[in-house]
């Protein structure tokens, strides 16, 4: 496992990452291809502090006894194929992949 997460910000992204986990277009059934999820964070936004990465980052921070400057991690869903993270969107924008953004 890598310690970087695919982070998908485009819609082609999860597009391509859907093709690679073999999932069928309507995305029914992930479980079949030994594909599950897991949803982390508390504010339903797309501007910034999301993922495992910046979890981690704010964590050892805050071990080092800064106060980093974030007060919640904003939702996000990491997938995973057989028990192993692969990658990761932010909920906001998985609403906006589904009403037309293609992302940047």
């Amino acid at each position: 496992m890598t310690d970087e997460i695919r982070r998908i910000n485009k819609r082609d992204d999860l597009v391509a990452l859907a093709n690679e986990l073999g999932v069928r277009p309507d995305w029914h059934e992930p479980d079949e291809q030994e594909v599950t999820a897991a949803v982390r964070g508390t504010s339903f936004d797309n501007c910034g502090n999301w993922g495992s990465a910046e979890v981690r980052r704010i964590g050892d921070l805050r071990r080092r006894g800064h106060r980093a400057g974030v007060t919640s991690m904003e939702i996000f869903i990491t997938l995973y194929k057989d028990g192993e993270p692969v990658g990761e969107v932010n909920l906001a924008t998985l609403f906006a992949f589904a009403t037309g953004y293609e992302g940047r």
